[in-house]
């Protein structure tokens, strides 16, 4: 009798989980007995500014958070490595990809508190408890009633 043909996977990839869950890192396949799980590795990023390239919040001297546009200059904490690992029922994809594109989509997916350094010159004069011109077009869209 044939033995059953046993697959399995190692490389950088984005792990999508059931929940909206989602891991990025350096995937491998591990046994334990009869169990199959994946491990994933995250690796550890230091400390680092940064430019914006898409708008998001950022606290701003401890006091509160504000809506940083496209062109901010800010910083994102150190994030230790972590290892997960993942039984297959979880697993909704698996994306393999090089090793430049999961450190990428790990500063993407795996959100940490951003830090306000510097705003760009055209948002310095905008009030922080102001919304912007899209962010009001944001709110009109939500206050939709369903």
């Amino acid at each position: 009798m044939a033995e059953p043909k046993v697959a399995s996977f190692e490389g950088w990839a984005l792990v999508e989980l059931f929940g909206h869950a989602k891991e990025v890192g350096y995937v491998t396949t591990e046994a334990y007995g009869s169990a199959v799980l994946f491990r994933c590795d995250t690796p550890e990023l230091p400390e680092r500014e940064y430019t914006l390239e898409s708008p998001e919040y950022a606290s701003e001297n401890g006091a509160g958070t504000r809506w940083c546009p496209v062109g901010t200059k800010v910083r994102r904490p150190a994030s230790p490595a972590k290892s997960r690992l993942i039984g297959p029922g979880a697993i909704y994809a698996i994306t393999p990809c090089n090793e430049d594109t999961a450190r990428r989509a790990i500063e993407s997916v795996i959100r940490r508190p951003l830090i306000l350094l510097e705003l760009p010159e055209q948002a310095k004069f905008l009030p922080a408890s102001e919304p912007t011109p899209e962010e009001e077009d944001d709110q009109d869209e939500d206050d939709i009633p369903y």
